[in-house]
């Protein structure tokens, strides 16, 4: 098999913008904490598959629209001279370095790569360098319920072929923690759970309480057993 000239593309905001963009937890202090926790699992699981790796935060990007910003990047890759690359951002928490490699892998035979989320976004966006056509991927309807739809028509377009991921979770606020809280290590809840709800301990609307019920059972449960 031919060496992989496959790049990642980080495309995300730093934590303290993050923060600021997103309501990822009660007060302004653990969302700030939380996002630094997603943005560097992130960077790790990159670093990680041993694929260059390319951080685009809102210091690198250029253009007005997330669109245009988007498209700049994946251009600027391709212009380094790779053939393929795979983009992804810090918020989905199910995503794993086996699916970055796997992704980057399926490039090497097949145009495109799609990880869907389960709010009509996507988590993964893999493309071969012939594939990427600038105008039309910076014109999709980006943060919104039909990037994907658009991304699989984009692709149909452009494309022979796409290998479509497993679809996962991702976090846009507070309320979507419940989503992911049941498929991640128990470990990463403690963490999470400090950062969340410890930090700010505030009165919990009825949305909220199965997921401090959650996080509770969590800690929990990495406690030693009582003492007889």
């Amino acid at each position: 098999m031919k060496k992989n000239n496959a790049a990642i593309l980080l495309f995300s905001r730093t934590a303290s913008a993050e923060a600021v963009a997103k309501p990822l937890a009660f007060g302004k202090r653990s969302a700030e904490s939380v996002a630094s926790v997603l943005v560097n699992r992130s960077k790790k699981l990159a670093y990680k598959t041993g694929l260059p790796v390319f951080f685009f935060s809102e210091k690198q990007q250029r253009g007005a629209t997330f669109g245009e910003r988007f498209a700049n990047a994946f251009e600027d890759v391709y212009a380094l001279g790779f053939d393929n690359v795979v983009a992804m951002g810090n918020d989905c928490l199910t995503v794993s370095t086996a699916d970055i490699l796997a992704a980057a892998d399926a490039l090497q035979t097949t145009p495109s790569v799609l990880g869907a989320t389960n709010d009509g976004g996507a988590y993964l966006i893999g493309l071969q360098k012939g594939v990427f056509q600038k105008e039309a991927f910076q014109n999709i309807h980006w943060q919104t319920a039909v990037v994907f739809d658009e991304l699989m028509a984009f692709t149909a377009e452009n494309s022979e072929k796409t290998i479509f991921l497993s679809q996962k979770s991702d976090i846009d606020r507070v309320s979507d923690w419940k989503k992911t809280l049941a498929v991640i290590p128990l470990s990463f809840k403690k963490i999470l759970s400090q950062l969340l709800f410890f930090l700010n301990p505030l009165p919990s609307p009825k949305w909220t309480s199965s997921i401090n019920e959650a996080f509770l059972q969590s800690v929990l449960a990495l406690r030693a057993p009582p003492a007889l």
